[in-house]
């Protein structure tokens, strides 16, 4: 919900940002490497317990991972395969992060296994959505938002890192929106689904 609905007011932010990295030579590919391979490190760097210096590398592997965007548009160089990897690529390391912190806080191991299952469920949808439904923004596909996003997951871990009380509800909470989410797009492609089929019908009377 944020990435849909607050980005907008930052974007000039970012643009600024990327522009600045454009004259270093940067590409958007390699911030998208840049954006996995510091995500990573923020996954590795849960198991000495060094929470804080997650929590920091996270929102930088974020931060690239909007860049990458916002410098391939002011290039003009959008491919699919850099959205492909962008998409991947940001799975890659909610799933790194969140079973490595399973492994060092094994409370929440049954609120992990319940987000990686709700992470397939829910990115199925998304991918569907972005095939089917009719693409008016910037992005190389459909973004169909919801009531979490990627801001919301980094917000989620963020608080799990804070909070060393509470990772488990925090966890359980987030899983329940990132469900419901799923849930509300799966019914609009259904329906989606359904008028097409009541459309084709109609064009072969």
């Amino acid at each position: 919900m944020v990435d849909s609905r607050v980005r907008e007011y930052f974007q000039k932010i970012f643009d600024a940002a990327a522009r600045v990295l454009d004259k270093t030579g940067a590409t958007p590919d390699g911030l998208t490497v840049a954006a996995l391979i510091i995500g990573l490190c923020a996954a590795a760097a849960l198991i000495p317990g060094w929470f804080i210096l997650s929590l920091v590398l996270l929102w930088v592997s974020g931060l690239m991972d909007v860049l990458d965007g916002s410098l391939a548009r002011i290039k003009g160089s959008s491919t699919p395969a850099g959205a492909f990897m962008d998409l991947i690529f940001d799975r890659v390391v909610e799933a790194a992060f969140i079973i490595t912190f399973a492994i060092v806080r094994p409370e929440v191991n049954t609120a992990a296994l319940i987000f990686l299952g709700g992470v397939i469920f829910n990115f199925s949808t998304f991918l569907l959505a972005g095939k089917l439904f009719e693409n008016t923004g910037v992005k190389s596909m459909h973004y169909d938002d919801g009531l979490v996003e990627r801001t919301e997951t980094f917000i989620a871990f963020s608080l799990m890192l804070l909070l060393p009380g509470f990772p488990a509800l925090v966890l359980w909470v987030f899983n329940a929106l990132m469900l419901t989410t799923g849930v509300i797009r799966f019914a609009k492609i259904l329906k989606l689904s359904r008028q097409m089929e009541e459309k084709s019908k109609e064009e072969k009377k």
